[in-house]
Protein backbone atom coordinates (compact mmCIF):
# COMPACT_ATOMS: atom_id res chain seq x y z
CA UNK A 1 0.00 0.00 0.00
CA UNK A 2 2.68 2.52 1.03
CA UNK A 3 4.99 1.51 -1.81
CA UNK A 4 3.03 3.41 -4.45
CA UNK A 5 2.72 6.37 -2.08
CA UNK A 6 6.46 6.70 -1.38
CA UNK A 7 7.11 9.38 -4.02
CA UNK A 8 4.12 11.42 -2.82
CA UNK A 9 5.14 11.08 0.82
CA UNK A 10 8.73 12.00 0.00
CA UNK A 11 7.53 15.04 -1.92
CA UNK A 12 5.46 16.13 1.09
CA UNK A 13 8.55 16.08 3.34
CA UNK A 14 10.71 17.72 0.67
CA UNK A 15 8.21 20.57 0.31
CA UNK A 16 7.94 20.94 4.09
CA UNK A 17 11.73 21.17 4.39
CA UNK A 18 11.94 23.67 1.52
CA UNK A 19 9.19 25.83 3.01
CA UNK A 20 10.72 25.86 6.50
CA UNK A 21 14.16 26.56 4.98
CA UNK A 22 12.75 29.54 3.08
CA UNK A 23 11.35 30.96 6.33
CA UNK A 24 14.79 30.60 7.93
CA UNK A 25 16.41 32.39 4.98
CA UNK A 26 13.83 35.17 5.31
CA UNK A 27 14.76 35.55 8.99
CA UNK A 28 18.50 35.33 8.26
CA UNK A 29 18.19 38.26 5.85
CA UNK A 30 16.37 40.43 8.37
CA UNK A 31 12.72 39.39 8.16
CA UNK A 32 10.89 39.44 11.48
CA UNK A 33 7.43 38.07 10.75
CA UNK A 34 6.62 34.96 12.81
CA UNK A 35 10.06 35.03 14.47
CA UNK A 36 8.59 35.52 17.97
CA UNK A 37 6.52 32.38 17.50
CA UNK A 38 9.55 30.27 16.58
CA UNK A 39 11.68 30.65 19.71
CA UNK A 40 10.81 29.17 23.12
CA UNK A 41 10.28 31.78 25.81
CA UNK A 42 10.33 31.79 29.56
CA UNK A 43 7.02 31.66 31.33
CA UNK A 44 5.61 34.47 33.42
CA UNK A 45 4.45 37.98 32.66
CA UNK A 46 7.60 38.90 30.73
CA UNK A 47 8.13 36.10 28.28
CA UNK A 48 11.79 36.43 27.27
CA UNK A 49 13.33 34.35 24.46
CA UNK A 50 15.52 31.54 25.77
CA UNK A 51 18.05 32.28 23.01
CA UNK A 52 18.54 34.74 20.19
CA UNK A 53 19.84 33.13 17.02
CA UNK A 54 21.99 35.26 14.75
CA UNK A 55 21.79 35.46 10.97
CA UNK A 56 24.57 32.89 10.41
CA UNK A 57 23.05 30.25 12.66
CA UNK A 58 19.62 30.88 11.14
CA UNK A 59 21.13 30.53 7.65
CA UNK A 60 22.85 27.31 8.75
CA UNK A 61 19.51 25.85 9.84
CA UNK A 62 18.00 26.79 6.46
CA UNK A 63 20.89 25.14 4.61
CA UNK A 64 20.58 22.05 6.81
CA UNK A 65 16.88 21.78 6.01
CA UNK A 66 17.65 22.00 2.28
CA UNK A 67 20.23 19.23 2.74
CA UNK A 68 17.53 17.12 4.40
CA UNK A 69 15.28 17.78 1.40
CA UNK A 70 18.09 16.75 -0.94
CA UNK A 71 18.67 13.49 0.98
CA UNK A 72 14.98 12.61 0.69
CA UNK A 73 14.93 13.53 -3.01
CA UNK A 74 17.81 11.11 -3.57
CA UNK A 75 16.15 8.46 -1.39
CA UNK A 76 12.90 8.78 -3.36
CA UNK A 77 14.74 8.56 -6.68
CA UNK A 78 13.84 12.07 -7.81
CA UNK A 79 17.52 12.87 -8.34
CA UNK A 80 20.61 10.76 -8.75
CA UNK A 81 23.71 11.27 -6.68
CA UNK A 82 27.12 9.73 -6.84
CA UNK A 83 28.19 11.64 -3.72
CA UNK A 84 26.77 9.10 -1.29
CA UNK A 85 25.97 5.41 -1.50
CA UNK A 86 22.41 4.13 -1.21
CA UNK A 87 23.15 2.76 2.25
CA UNK A 88 24.57 6.13 3.39
CA UNK A 89 21.44 7.88 2.10
CA UNK A 90 19.31 5.38 4.03
CA UNK A 91 21.28 5.81 7.27
CA UNK A 92 21.25 9.59 6.98
CA UNK A 93 17.50 9.66 6.28
CA UNK A 94 16.87 7.45 9.31
CA UNK A 95 19.04 9.85 11.32
CA UNK A 96 16.86 12.73 10.13
CA UNK A 97 13.75 10.80 11.21
CA UNK A 98 15.29 10.25 14.66
CA UNK A 99 16.15 13.96 14.96
CA UNK A 100 12.58 15.00 14.21
CA UNK A 101 11.10 12.28 16.43
CA UNK A 102 13.26 13.48 19.32
CA UNK A 103 12.26 17.08 18.56
CA UNK A 104 8.59 16.03 18.76
CA UNK A 105 9.18 14.40 22.16
CA UNK A 106 11.13 17.46 23.28
CA UNK A 107 13.31 18.28 26.25
CA UNK A 108 10.40 18.22 28.73
CA UNK A 109 10.49 21.91 29.66
CA UNK A 110 9.87 24.24 26.72
CA UNK A 111 9.74 22.09 23.57
CA UNK A 112 7.86 18.98 22.46
CA UNK A 113 4.75 17.06 23.39
CA UNK A 114 5.88 16.52 26.97
CA UNK A 115 6.87 20.13 27.78
CA UNK A 116 5.95 21.70 31.12
CA UNK A 117 5.74 25.29 29.86
CA UNK A 118 2.69 25.23 27.57
CA UNK A 119 1.01 28.57 28.12
CA UNK A 120 3.47 30.76 26.17
CA UNK A 121 2.81 31.74 22.55
CA UNK A 122 5.58 29.42 21.44
CA UNK A 123 4.29 26.64 23.70
CA UNK A 124 0.84 26.84 22.15
CA UNK A 125 2.24 26.89 18.60
CA UNK A 126 4.53 24.00 19.47
CA UNK A 127 1.67 21.89 20.82
CA UNK A 128 -0.64 22.73 17.95
CA UNK A 129 1.74 22.74 14.97
CA UNK A 130 5.49 22.26 15.47
CA UNK A 131 5.60 18.99 17.41
CA UNK A 132 2.90 17.27 15.32
CA UNK A 133 4.72 18.40 12.16
CA UNK A 134 7.99 16.95 13.46
CA UNK A 135 6.24 13.67 14.20
CA UNK A 136 4.72 13.64 10.70
CA UNK A 137 8.12 14.31 9.10
CA UNK A 138 9.64 11.46 11.09
CA UNK A 139 6.79 9.06 10.26
CA UNK A 140 7.00 9.82 6.54
CA UNK A 141 10.75 9.20 6.47
CA UNK A 142 10.32 5.86 8.25
CA UNK A 143 7.59 4.84 5.79
CA UNK A 144 9.84 5.78 2.87
CA UNK A 145 12.63 3.64 4.32
CA UNK A 146 10.77 0.59 5.56
CA UNK A 147 7.67 0.04 3.44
Amino acid sequence: MFNSMKPILALIDILIFAFIASIHFYWAFGGRRWSKLAIPTSSGSQQKPLFTPGPLSTMAVGIGLLCFAWILAVKAGFINSSLLSDSAITYISIGIAIIFFLRAIGEFNYVGFFKKIKQTEFGQMDTRYYSPLCLLISFIILVINYY
